[in-house]
């Protein structure tokens, strides 16, 4: 397939509500105890937030990478090594099941406690730990804390941005949680950043063209050489265009517009179903990089080739 995704213009989607979520992140980040980013573990570092890294900077810090049970056995287990190599925490979860997730709290209370011990603190701890939890919009935040909240406060919804005002959530183990809005960093520079954020739902997929995000992953499946059943699709081996691959599936599932024209738009929205429905199986777009760097290597890079 043809890799000329930079030639598209960038959409330049930003809503003005993630400037402001951005800054009352910070202002709020004087009243927390530790810091937690939550990462689609599918891409964990096209999915990082290069300005959280600089509002949470200071504060006892992990990674978690929710809809881990979509990724890569392999790749979530080389992500991890990676993590561990430059000093970074992570951890990996579905949090849609709440016997996953029921133990966080007590992991957050052990991570600020050995911080406070680590910096010499001796006065004992008369308040709940707190912890605010951030990451890009879509990536499961509000999932997440429902399931470790059991009144389920937190809204949840299907597009970015559902979340629009911080929330200060009682968990286990003395644990105060904050939750905020999703936050895109204000540019992104790389279309092919710009549909994985897209195919993944973090980006607004209504801003671009859906062949465009599913020529991206059929592209992705075949660069990084990830074997799915072309068969479903009306192929018998990968696609040498978007095109091709949209009018057989178009064909094969009778999508068909008025004048009986092929319709591609509905095959690509059927075929990035597939990927998110985990019909193709449990599939990483990322690695990490190759040889490890420094830790602040794992930080999305605002021209990546994804």
């Amino acid at each position: 397939m043809q890799d000329n995704f930079e030639t598209y213009q960038l959409s330049g989607w930003f809503p003005g509500h993630m400037f402001k979520a951005g800054k009352q992140m910070s202002d709020a980040l004087k009243l927390v105890d530790m810091a937690i980013e939550l990462v689609d573990a599918r891409a964990p570092l096209a999915t990082r937030n290069p300005a959280l890294r600089q509002i949470l900077e200071g504060k006892p810090f992990q990674i978690v990478a929710n809809k881990a049970d979509l990724a890569s056995p392999a790749a979530n287990r080389a992500w991890e090594q990676y993590c561990a190599d430059n000093g970074l925490q992570i951890h990996f979860l579905d949090s849609r099941r709440t016997q996953n997730v029921k133990h966080l709290p007590q992991l957050w209370r052990q991570i600020v406690m050995d911080a406070r011990a680590a910096r010499g603190a001796t006065r004992p701890l008369l308040r709940p730990i707190r912890v605010i939890i951030a990451g890009v919009p879509n990536v499961g935040k509000s999932t997440l804390v429902n399931h470790l909240f059991e009144k389920n406060r937190a809204q949840v919804g299907p597009k970015p941005g559902v979340t629009r005002a911080n929330q200060w959530i009682p968990l286990q183990e003395n644990v105060e949680l904050l939750d905020t809005p999703g936050i895109l960093w204000p540019k992104i520079t790389s279309k092919k950043h710009e549909l994985l954020l897209a195919l993944l739902g973090i980006f607004n997929e209504e801003v671009i063209p859906r062949e465009l995000i599913a020529d991206y992953l059929a592209w992705s499946l075949e660069t990084k050489q990830i074997p799915i059943n072309w068969s479903d699709y009306g192929l018998q081996a990968p696609p040498e265009t978007g095109d091709d691959l949209l009018n057989a599936i178009a064909t094969k599932r009778g999508f068909r517009r008025a004048g009986n024209q092929l319709d591609t738009e509905r095959a690509a929205i059927a075929f990035v179903k597939d990927f998110r429905d985990k019909k193709m199986g449990r599939i990483s777009l990322e690695m990490p990089p190759e040889p490890p760097a420094a830790s602040t290597a794992i930080m999305p890079q605002q021209t990546m080739n994804n």
